[in-house]
């Protein structure tokens, strides 16, 4: 049997030459057709494609064995360039290192989920480094807040320290009343609570705040500051009257103050505050819980009914989310008068609302939204302040009656004439009488005719005897010289 050449087995094998038998080739057609595909390729100048049949099998050489070497090898560096990508994704800068500031190359992003790789981004620049720019900060309430706070205890600590007798109750309380749409102007008020062991009337501020893009420049009521910023304020924060009127609670002197309250012109003609004609107790601190004896006053009675003792503008202090507050007025002269204690609070009483003269406030109660000592009974602790501070009722004239402070013994009463009512006597409010109206001392009117506008129910006729003034129940407490007595 002849020796044939196996591929299978090795190198070629012996074998005998035997001539192959021409196939006849087709005829070409001027088309093209006909031709195998090598020879097309030739004709058309390209070399011919190697097919399978192109060598025949057999044993792998060395330039085989070189080409798996180098796809090894290109193997072996596409992963270590992988890598090195995913290293740079992962750590978010450039791949291959910065070569300059930060945010001046590109970096790849990482491909969204479901589609393919992203396309490039400018790293985000960091704040604080070169050629970034810093984080742009806005108005902070919560700094503004702090801010207002050591503000208040700067400038009003020392007047609430003097007043209560004692260190505060506690940081002070602030409320934002306004703010602009942009949040750069802010109106409110802070009090400086006042601690339990006393009955003092609490120290209380406005304060009004602009951002200038860096910080807040605040200033409270009494101070210059306070008025510039008001008369900047943006009518749509606040309404051109309602600044004037506030600025000019801020500036009012302490003399002109006197006047409005006790001068022969009359002032603000304030009222008690109270129904006119009622009679209510009134009370004051004791002397050794205050250095003076008409610190503070405190009425009750009545229908517990409290009244607005002037018209002006209303604002609120110390307010929380029940409803709970300390009301002020502020009159149309610059003085204010306050309303500690109070209960039922109308709700549609906003603050910088307008209210009239005998326009109802809320009613007597304990409340102690500002702090201080515990009521034994519903009341209304009243006082008159201005921005700097309180104003003293000695020679106040208010409701017809003008306030005394004596100091030995330290006494604080009201008289009208020669009437004197003291403390834990009985107060009837005569409304808003003029003092040019009130009759000389020395000169009373017949009985026929009355020394002021007719009082319902309490016909003041005359200065002799308790008739004129009622006499306080048993149950209250009496100066050691009487209730009512005669100069």
């Amino acid at each position: 049997m002849p020796e044939q050449h196996d591929a299978r087995v090795g190198g070629p094998g012996p074998r005998k030459d035997r001539p192959r038998p021409e196939r006849p080739r087709p005829e070409r057609r001027p088309d093209g057709r006909g031709e195998g595909r090598g020879e097309r390729r030739a004709r058309h100048g390209a070399p011919p494609r190697p097919g399978p049949k192109a060598r025949p099998r057999g044993g792998r050489g060395r330039n085989d064995r070189l080409s798996i070497g180098a796809i090894v090898l290109s193997t072996a560096v596409g992963l270590s360039l992988l890598g090195i990508v995913e290293r740079a994704l992962l750590d978010g800068g450039p791949i291959g290192g910065s070569s300059g500031p930060i945010g001046s190359q590109d970096a790849i992003t990482p491909p969204k989920p479901g589609g393919g790789p992203g396309r490039p981004s400018r790293q985000s620049p960091r704040p604080g480094q070169s050629g970034a720019p810093g984080t742009e900060t806005g108005p902070d309430p919560r700094a503004l807040t702090a801010q207002v706070r050591k503000l208040t205890l700067t400038e009003r600590g020392a007047a609430a320290r003097e007043a209560y007798g004692a260190a505060p109750g506690g940081a002070p309380i602030v409320n934002t009343t306004r703010t602009s749409a942009d949040r750069t102007w802010v109106f409110g008020t802070t009090a400086i609570p006042v601690p339990d062991s006393s009955t003092a009337g609490p120290e209380v501020a406005f304060y009004a705040a602009r951002w200038t893009g860096e910080d807040w420049q605040v200033g409270l009521s009494g101070g210059r500051l306070f008025g510039d910023l008001l008369g900047a304020v943006p009518a749509t924060v606040m309404p051109v009257a309602e600044a004037k009127a506030l600025r000019g609670y801020a500036t009012v002197t302490a003399d002109r103050a006197a006047t409005l309250v006790g001068g022969d012109g009359g002032g603000d003609r304030l009222m008690l505050p109270w129904k006119v004609g009622d009679a209510w107790s009134m009370t004051t601190p004791d002397a050794s819980g205050s250095p003076r004896p008409l610190a503070s006053v405190a009425f009750s009675g009545g229908d517990g009914r409290v009244l607005a003792s002037g018209d002006g503008r209303l604002y609120r202090f110390c307010a929380d989310a029940a409803g709970h507050a300390m009301l002020m007025v502020i009159h149309p002269g610059g003085v204010a008068t306050i309303y500690h204690r109070l209960t039922d609070i109308p709700a549609k009483l906003r603050d910088g609302a307008a209210v009239a003269q005998g326009d109802p406030l809320g009613r007597t109660g304990t409340d102690r939204p500002c702090g201080g000592a515990p009521a034994p009974d519903a009341e209304v602790a009243f006082g008159v302040r201005r921005g700097a501070g309180t104003v003293p009722l000695d020679g106040a004239r208010i409701g017809g009656w003008t306030f005394r402070e004596r100091a030995e013994p330290l006494l604080g009463y009201a008289e009208r004439g020669a009437l004197q009512v003291l403390p834990g006597g009985l107060l009837a409010n005569l409304g808003p009488v003029p003092p040019a109206e009130e009759p000389p001392a020395d000169d009373p009117p017949a009985d026929d005719t009355p020394s002021s506008p007719p009082s319902p129910g309490l016909p003041l006729k005359g200065v002799a005897g308790s008739a004129a003034i009622p006499a306080p129940p048993a149950t209250q407490k009496r100066s050691p010289i009487g209730a009512n007595s005669q100069q």
